[in-house]
């Protein structure tokens, strides 16, 4: 009997940790991140891009991203970040500026004017060379 009763504790105990285990899980998914795609227009071949987030003169957040394959981002190519509720203040404005690595070497791509992110949206954005690299939001017509 006595037995019985461990076993009994031990399988509460295992669905109890399995439960906490799953809301754990699930708990940070109910939140749209706003999507920040960027591409590159240039004819450099960069290794990364940042993205750093001011909100009230102070960087925020900084996502760097690059290739999985650690290949380089060509002409054409372009990169998704995805900003939630943890990096930065979505009643706040913000501003972007991008900074590109290419040859070892970061190249600040310059800075967006102070703007509304949303949640839940999609913004395009270029790093472009005319002649110097820049950053700037892609305009739909």
């Amino acid at each position: 009997m006595k037995k019985l009763y461990i076993i009994l504790f031990i399988l509460l105990i295992g669905a109890v940790l399995s439960a906490c285990s799953d809301e754990a899980e699930t708990a940070g998914t109910d939140e749209e991140a706003a999507i920040i795609q960027v591409t590159n227009s240039s004819d450099r071949q960069i290794t990364s891009i940042e993205l750093k987030l001011y909100q009230n003169d102070m960087v925020q957040a900084s996502p760097t991203v690059m290739n999985a394959d650690e290949s380089l981002i060509v002409m054409g190519e372009a990169v998704d970040f995805e900003i939630l509720t943890q990096d930065i203040d979505f009643n706040e404005p913000v501003v972007i500026e991008a900074v590109a690595m290419i040859d070892g070497v970061e190249v600040s791509a310059g800075t967006t004017e102070p703007m509304e992110l949303s949640q839940g949206e999609y913004y395009a954005f270029e790093l472009a060379r005319d002649p110097e690299l820049q950053f700037r939001e892609i305009q739909e017509d």
